[in-house]
């Protein structure tokens, strides 16, 4: 009866493992997937696929989207410049717009701006450009070397810093010359002369030899008519610059009406009982206003050539060069007043020596005047002019020569 009896509860015991055994299986077809890899790989990728959203919303999948598309869009944290576009550069301007474009992998601060080692300012980024900053701003230079440093700062405290040279020369500036020489007439009854080109000549070799004008930037007009002279200054409205000099030289047969209180260059085809081709001031002075340099001068050595002037009221010479550079001048050194002049000029004749015995760097037109005035008058009857054509953009700067290295 006892072994009967532990034979029932062996029975028993059995039934309920194997009962146990079932109701797990149902229940864990998780279990199962874990203990078999190769018949349920498949379906993990299908469940992760399908759960994605659910299991890794929160970890990854918003991040990873917004670090691709600020790759593909900005790339690496970089500074492009795209004035300067080089890291170094000349210049002639005293003030020059620098223009940048900030990008970033992550959210932008601020950015941080400083010319030649002082904090200038800074820019505050907005919510409308995190990544992205754009910089323009214009600095007023020192004269010689300028470095602008940019430093961008991230919400994470990483900086991208980068810099540029503006090196800011004179030297650097283009100078233009019109040089215009008449001495043959084609109306007998005008005075043919025999020294204009000959000046003229020496004029053109001692600024393109000691000074910073290139030959192919000088136009020479020999016995010109006055379509020729109209014509090359309006051609020269679209080739001068506003950060371009000008120089204009004149020699010739000059004229002046004191009825109209008008005076005149007579070009080759003048004819001395119709106007009609000779050169007013007028015209000269309008287009001295629509040529918009930096500085024009202008060298008359002409019968009443003081004509050009409304006014002879000079600047203040205690100026140092650099601010006599930065304001706009129109500027006229004639050879005399109303009155006529002789072929043979002591005029240009020390205008020429003295730009050729100069050995400053930097010469102003009033220096160059100032240096050869009292020259002229002790050895002519005339006296030689300079001034301020009025009317015509003048700033109260000054034309400067600029010898060569």
């Amino acid at each position: 009866m006892k072994t009967l009896l532990s034979f029932f509860l062996v029975l028993l015991l059995s039934g309920s493992i194997y009962i146990e055994g079932q109701s797990n299986k149902k229940s864990s077809g998780v279990v199962e997937v874990k203990m078999s890899k190769k018949k349920t790989e498949k379906p993990l990728e299908r469940n992760v696929s399908s759960t994605t959203f659910q299991m890794t919303k929160p970890v990854s999948k918003v991040p990873q989207q917004n670090v691709a598309s600020t790759s593909s869009k900005s790339g690496a944290d970089k500074i492009a410049w795209q004035s300067p576009s080089l890291n170094s550069i000349n210049t002639s301007q005293s003030q020059y717009e620098v223009k940048a474009i900030i990008t970033s992998k992550e959210d932008l601060r601020v950015v941080n701006i400083f010319l030649n080692g002082t904090f200038h300012k800074n820019i505050i980024v907005g919510r409308s450009s995190k990544r992205e900053v754009s910089v323009e701003e214009p600095f007023d230079l020192v004269l010689g070397n300028n470095t602008i440093n940019l430093e961008a700062i991230t919400i994470s405290g990483s900086k991208i810093v980068d810099k540029v040279r503006i090196n800011y020369d004179l030297s650097s500036a283009r100078y233009y010359a019109l040089i215009i020489a008449v001495e043959d007439y084609d109306d007998p009854s005008i005075t043919d002369l025999s020294e204009p080109i000959n000046d003229a000549n020496r004029f053109y070799k001692i600024i393109s030899s000691r000074y910073t004008f290139n030959e192919e930037d000088i136009t020479y007009l020999k016995n010109p008519t006055k379509s020729d002279i109209i014509g090359t200054l309006h051609k020269m409205r679209g080739i001068v610059k506003e950060e371009d000099n000008l120089l204009i030289y004149y020699a010739g047969h000059g004229y002046w009406d004191e009825e109209m209180m008008t005076g005149y260059w007579l070009p080759s085809d003048a004819r001395r009982d119709n106007p009609v081709n000779w050169l007013p001031n007028t015209d000269l002075t309008n287009y001295l206003n629509v040529l918009k340099t930096k500085h024009t001068l202008l060298v008359a050595d002409a019968c009443f050539s003081g004509g050009i002037f409304k006014t002879r009221k000079a600047f203040n010479n205690a100026w140092s060069i650099e601010k006599l550079y930065k304001l706009p001048s129109r500027k006229a050194i004639t050879s005399g007043t109303l009155k006529e002049v002789p072929d043979k000029s002591v005029f240009i004749e020390y205008l020429i020596k003295r730009l050729n015995e100069n050995k400053i760097e930097y010469l102003s037109s009033e220096q160059l005047f100032s240096s050869m005035r009292t020259a002229v008058m002790n050895n002519s009857p005339n006296v030689p002019q300079y001034g301020t054509i009025q009317n015509v953009g003048d700033e109260g700067g000054d034309f400067v020569f600029i010898l060569r290295d």
